[in-house]
């Protein structure tokens, strides 16, 4: 079976990206879900639980900020992955074919 070279070289940090996206964005979908619950929950319930729910909105206004923080970051991650991708490449290509001229050629070192 011959060798098939792949040339992307750049792969696991779209991988990185894209859990990072899916994370943070899951973390915001349970800051609504949670913040909505809340809501409804505190409509219900009589002043005795003032204390309470005042700390889930305090909670879920943490993992809101914190969300929406991480997906800030990951698209700015992303404006330079974008950015930097050929240097990436060419830096990728270049150590790919040190190693498969050494695999080769056989090395002195």
């Amino acid at each position: 079976m011959p060798r098939i070279y792949h040339a992307d070289h750049t792969a696991h940090i779209r991988r990185r990206l894209r859990t990072e996206t899916i994370r943070f964005s899951a973390g915001l979908l349970a800051a609504v879900l949670l913040a909505v619950g809340n809501g409804i929950l505190a409509a219900r319930l009589d002043g005795r639980h003032a204390t309470l729910t005042a700390a889930v909105w305090w909670a879920d206004g943490l993992l809101i900020i914190i969300s929406l923080l991480g997906l800030a970051l990951a698209g700015a991650q992303y404006v330079v992955y974008r950015r930097r991708r050929p240097d990436l490449d060419a830096a990728g290509a270049e150590a790919m074919g040190e190693r498969a001229a050494r695999l080769h050629y056989g090395s002195s070192d």
